[in-house]
């Protein structure tokens, strides 16, 4: 049930920022930030209640923590350069989709499944990857957008997960 409601919130606030660009990057950074929050609840909670082995286990708990660390740091210092704030999300996001992979990879559930939670791990990866490696090269508006699909992507597998109990 956690994971329904989690997903949805990531849905949520994922697509409000999408569709309220124009209005503010700043406010669309902070909106993200608690994104990443909730992804950042999701993984320890995943990591408390997994049923796999006890290094996946705290793997998720310490990935979830990171990644709660950085929203929390997001929404401390919303003045600071909106390209800094974009590449600690890109690196939360990379640890998000590590965790993921992590998941699908230890996971003893069909292809299906395991395939879902390596790919969203891998688009994760992708798009923090490209984050890093051009924060000044491409807009922050286009960076925000990016981020955006990939926790999008990230709240359905949530409520995927959540819908089919696993």
């Amino acid at each position: 049930m956690l994971r329904i409601v989690i997903g949805g919130i990531s849905i949520i606030l994922s697509l409000a920022v999408l569709f309220s660009l124009s209005s503010s990057i700043l406010t669309a950074l902070l909106v993200l930030s608690v994104v990443l929050l909730v992804l950042g609840i999701e993984r320890i909670s995943a990591g408390v209640v997994m049923p796999h082995d006890k290094r996946s286990r705290l793997v998720n708990i310490v990935l979830g923590l990171a990644i709660i660390a950085f929203s929390i740091l997001l929404m401390e210092f919303p003045i600071f350069a909106s390209s800094i704030l974009v590449v600690i999300g890109a690196v939360a996001l990379l640890l998000s989709g590590i965790a993921r992979i992590i998941n699908g990879a230890s996971s003893k559930d069909s292809g299906l499944h395991r395939a879902f939670l390596i790919g969203v791990g891998a688009l994760s990866i992708a798009v923090s990857a490209l984050v890093i490696a051009k924060p000044f090269g491409f807009g922050v508006a286009f960076l925000v957008i990016l981020i955006s699909i990939a926790f999008f992507a990230s709240g359905v597998e949530m409520m995927v997960l959540g819908i089919t109990k696993r």
